[in-house]
């Protein structure tokens, strides 16, 4: 027989044990077991925690919220040692097979050893003497895999972990006051030098996972923070309004005919970028699609049905003449994957289209205006320097609104769930349309 091979995930359960004297099975004190496999071996392990049958929640494999067991020892306690228990073992299979190490039970005993501290933790033992540290790595590893989240949401988690703890290495929850939150903010500002913007969503961020740790795994008992509110200069959507870069009608047709035969490499993603503001696609979705995400109806009509990479979600996009005319351009043409573009990396696309933008003369002047702290800061670029891959959707929805298009209709192509996201964009429509119609004005 073929040996198996692998590792089956961790199952936490409480041992079956009955009682000597009246042959029942125990329903008071029971040791929590973990039960594992990996190749043909199995292991069942006590995790050093008891607790009991009605306090136990079978289906989530954790003890219920706000109990304590036998020896006073609270659910988040326990339940962070399953956290870790649960993520550690994976974690070492994987770095045995890495380090061609030879899979053994003692390998997985010293493992659990390690994790099971022999001293007797009790309430006055609590949580609250690890620091905050401790608790956000294990933030990041939990939610990292049962959010799957994409790799921009890990890289600003973790650079949020790193400035946090060059800020206070040693943070405890009881730390976190409306006074530390405030400094926090002064520190990312004036050492950090980071505009509002990028601090406000570092304190959102934040408070994610202190919701996390308080609300849905209780090792925080510390609520001031829910309190703390705090006003940053310039990021209401009228302000976001001032920095928004997009395409006109006008722009965007100029750059559709603008004539780049001679440097293919630019003429692929001028046409990237293109079939974006005629669509509504992000960057992940364009370099993500392939021959077969363009469809035909009944009726004759071409449309794009896909899934985006970056909210799972569904759409289904009728491509207009200018989207369809870029198709056919390159629907014959063999490419990797089956990828209906050939699309760089983010970085160089960005790099390129930069160049395409300004080869094509886009060298309006456009102003940003941030603001760190209280400090208001304008900085004014040609535009072709502010062309970025963002752009392009911003161009579409935009340009659509001037279409008349509805709000909601636009909602079904873009994937966006909530009327109020669009409402930044109807500003800028509404206000085009006002400066357009006051040229009546001046003549």
């Amino acid at each position: 027989m073929k040996k198996k091979t692998g590792f089956k995930s961790p199952i936490f359960r409480l041992e079956a044990r009955k009682d000597k004297a009246t042959n029942e099975v125990k329903k008071h004190h029971i040791p929590i077991l973990v039960d594992f496999k990996f190749n043909d071996t199995r292991i069942i392990y006590p995790i050093g925690f008891r607790i009991d049958f009605d306090k136990w929640n079978e289906k989530e494999q954790r003890v219920k919220r706000n109990n304590f067991n036998k020896d006073l020892v609270s659910f988040s306690v326990i339940n962070e040692r399953i956290d870790l228990i649960a993520l550690s073992l994976p974690t070492a299979y994987k770095k045995a097979i890495e380090d061609k190490v030879i899979l053994s039970k003692e390998l997985f005993f010293n493992v659990l050893r390690n994790i099971i501290n022999p001293e007797k933790i009790t309430l006055q033992n609590t949580i609250q003497e690890k620091s905050v540290n401790y608790y956000f790595q294990l933030f990041i590893e939990s939610e990292l895999k049962a959010k799957n989240w994409r790799d921009g949401t890990k890289k600003k988690i973790e650079t949020l972990k790193k400035h946090l703890f060059e800020y206070n290495s040693n943070l405890q929850f009881k730390d976190i006051t409306s006074d530390f939150l405030l400094n926090l903010i002064k520190h990312l500002t004036n050492d950090l030098n980071l505009n509002n913007t990028t601090v406000k969503k570092a304190i959102v961020d934040f408070k994610w996972f202190l919701n996390w740790a308080t609300d849905e795994k209780g090792y925080n008992t510390n609520l001031e923070y829910k309190k703390f509110k705090y006003k940053f200069e310039g990021t209401n959507t009228s302000d976001y309004q001032q920095n928004i870069i997009f395409l006109t009608w006008d722009e965007l047709q100029h750059l559709y005919n603008f004539d780049f035969s001679d440097n293919k490499r630019l003429d692929q993603i001028r046409d990237a970028y293109c079939f974006c503001c005629f669509t509504s696609l992000r960057y992940s979705d364009v370099t993500n699609l392939k021959k077969h995400n363009i469809k035909i109806d009944e009726a004759g009509n071409y449309y794009l049905d896909f899934l985006t990479v970056k909210t799972n979600d569904k759409l289904t996009i009728t491509l207009n003449k200018y989207a369809l005319a870029i198709w056919n351009k390159y629907k014959d043409i063999e490419l990797k994957d089956n990828r209906l573009f050939p699309v760089p990396t983010n970085q160089k696309y960005n790099e390129y289209l930069k160049e395409v933008a300004r080869i094509a003369g886009f060298k309006s002047k456009e102003t940003l205006i941030e603001f760190r702290g209280n400090k208001r800061i304008e900085q004014t670029f040609e535009k072709w320097e502010l062309i970025t891959t963002h752009t392009a959707r911003k161009t579409f929805i935009i340009n659509a609104l001037n279409l008349e298009i509805q709000p909601d209709v636009i909602r079904k192509w873009t994937g966006h769930k909530d009327h109020k996201t669009l409402e930044l964009y109807i500003k800028i429509s509404e206000d085009m349309k006002e400066k357009s119609m006051n040229k009546f004005n001046e003549i």
